[in-house]
């Protein structure tokens, strides 16, 4: 790069005031010259009160009720002028030199983004089999791999391609698959996503949706799930599959209709097919494979 990057990390938060007194400092701290975003998700404990306190140098964007993780991320990210975007969540720390080691790979004009690596997490495998687009954790965390997509939660994207991508669709707010589907838009408009190892981030998991009641937190998942699915897959082999699927799974567990309609009706308001220069082959032959620079 010919001239030292800007960066702005988007922080969103919902009555997380408890997290951000855990990590917002160690984010300042081990971010030198990053701007810093927090989106105020509609909480109730005072958040904003607390950043303009103890952090002035914190933009907050507070709204007055709950939008929703994709909702406000974009929010977020549009008040941003700079270079790259940071995706972080507010239970997340860094480790020292997690920009720096993530930013080198940006020499690769076509990289989207570098997701970061999670003390307890890794990069996805993703495949399609039983009429499912399904993902598992990779083994190997000695080497970058090209990923499928990068975690909402702890990533750094160029902002102009979030921008050409239109951001996080937000019909699958309140949250949930908006980061797979911003991956797989991504790599189907010819671009890439890299997760690294040397890129470290320490994710406590204490996030917004553990709050939340499982039933309903289930059915936004499920439902999310076909959504992406609907939204970014039209080759004939995969719709056909997947058709056979919904047929299956809905005779053997007949609640599973409920899922089915609950996302009918939202694809039907708001879904838009993706288009791409690649096709969902391409891709799936493209990712889970080893960097080459």
């Amino acid at each position: 790069m010919s001239h030292t990057p800007s960066i702005d990390i988007v922080i969103p938060t919902f009555n997380g005031k408890y997290l951000l007194e855990k990590h917002l400092p160690e984010v300042i701290k081990l971010s030198p010259g990053a701007g810093i975003i927090v989106v105020d998700d509609g909480s109730t404990d005072n958040t904003p009160k607390y950043l303009k306190e103890n952090f002035p140098q914190v933009v907050c964007i507070h709204h007055s009720k709950n939008l929703g993780f994709s909702k406000s991320m974009n929010i977020g990210i549009r008040h941003s002028k700079a270079d790259f975007i940071v995706f972080l969540n507010n239970d997340v720390s860094p480790i020292k030199g997690y920009l720096e080691k993530s930013l080198k790979y940006f020499s690769d004009k076509d990289l989207f983004g570098v997701s970061f690596n999670e003390e307890n997490s890794s990069w996805p495998v993703a495949s399609w089999h039983g009429g499912k687009f399904q993902f598992v954790t990779g083994v190997d965390k000695t080497k970058p791999y090209y990923s499928g997509w990068l975690s909402g939660g702890s990533a750094i994207v160029r902002k102009d391609f979030f921008d050409k991508l239109y951001g996080f669709n937000e019909i699958y707010s309140p949250g949930y698959w908006e980061d797979i589907d911003l991956g797989w838009r991504a790599w189907k408009s010819g671009m890439k996503i890299l997760w690294v190892p040397d890129a470290l981030v320490i994710h406590q998991h204490e996030s917004t949706f553990s709050k939340l009641n499982p039933d309903f937190v289930s059915t936004i998942k499920q439902r999310n799930e076909l959504l992406f699915i609907w939204q970014n897959f039209s080759e004939k082999k995969y719709t056909s599959s997947h058709q056979k699927f919904l047929t299956k799974h809905a005779l053997r567990h007949p609640k599973y209709l409920r899922i089915v309609f609950f996302a009918l009706v939202e694809y039907l308001k708001k879904g838009k097919k993706t288009k791409g220069s690649l096709t969902d082959t391409q891709v799936f032959n493209l990712i889970n494979k080893p960097y080459e620079n």
